[in-house]
């Protein structure tokens, strides 16, 4: 299991009196409730970035500034480079009705283009660490998604009557797995095993908190 703890500069005063809230019902006895503003923090300091998108959007953005630039430049100098044929594109956004199929296709693709680089901006990557719940704005814990399966694999090994634990996957909101048995009739052992790994990942307190499947693998006949 692998976590990542990093600190960060002060946090803002609304977030650290949260913190400060926090810290002081544990300190009366009492049981202390989440800290919103640990958990926001947490989830900004390990936000996913959409790395591929935002570099293909900044290689497109360079080569039009770059071709702009040189067929400016060769135009004030009196020998245009003509990089890019503008009369025959020209010509034909001219000729061309919004009516025809080339027409259609071209906006089409410029749609979906546009389309594609907006989704990829607005959706949460997948990114490759986990936040973990914390009292403390100035204190981040995260987990690797490795982590995470191997706490939830655990947890489903140590339940009596499990010999076995598939592939755990971990999704956003929920952490899938399979869990072997040697016996024909397992009772109540699914409901056993959802209890255990809910428990024991509440313990870790992964952000946002998951739900969990459990599926039984009956032995063959």
């Amino acid at each position: 299991m692998t976590t990542s703890v990093g600190r960060l500069p002060p946090a803002p005063a609304g977030e650290r009196a949260e913190g400060e809230q926090a810290k002081g019902a544990q300190a009366r006895g009492g049981r202390p409730g989440p800290s919103r503003a640990a958990d926001r923090a947490a989830r900004r300091a390990f936000h996913s970035r959409r790395i591929l998108p935002a570099l293909l959007a900044a290689l497109l953005v360079t080569a039009a500034g770059l071709l702009t630039a040189i067929e400016a430049i060769s135009a004030l100098t009196g020998d245009p480079a003509r990089l890019v044929p503008y009369d025959r594109v020209t010509s034909w956004a001219w000729g061309t009705s919004w009516k025809e199929a080339a027409g259609l296709l071209a906006a089409a693709v410029t749609t979906l283009v546009g389309l594609f680089f907006l989704v990829a901006g607005l959706r949460r990557g997948r990114g490759r660490l986990i936040p973990l719940h914390g009292d403390d704005p100035d204190v981040m814990v995260a987990i690797t998604r490795r982590g995470l399966r191997g706490i939830a694999g655990s947890a489903a090994r140590d339940v009596a009557g499990v010999t076995d634990v598939g592939r755990v996957k971990v999704r956003r909101r929920k952490v899938k797995l399979t869990a072997g048995t040697a016996m024909r009739d397992p009772g109540d052992l699914r409901s056993r095993v959802e209890t255990a790994v809910r428990e024991r990942l509440d313990e870790a307190g992964p952000l946002p908190r998951r739900g969990v499947a459990v599926r039984i693998r009956k032995p063959k006949e």
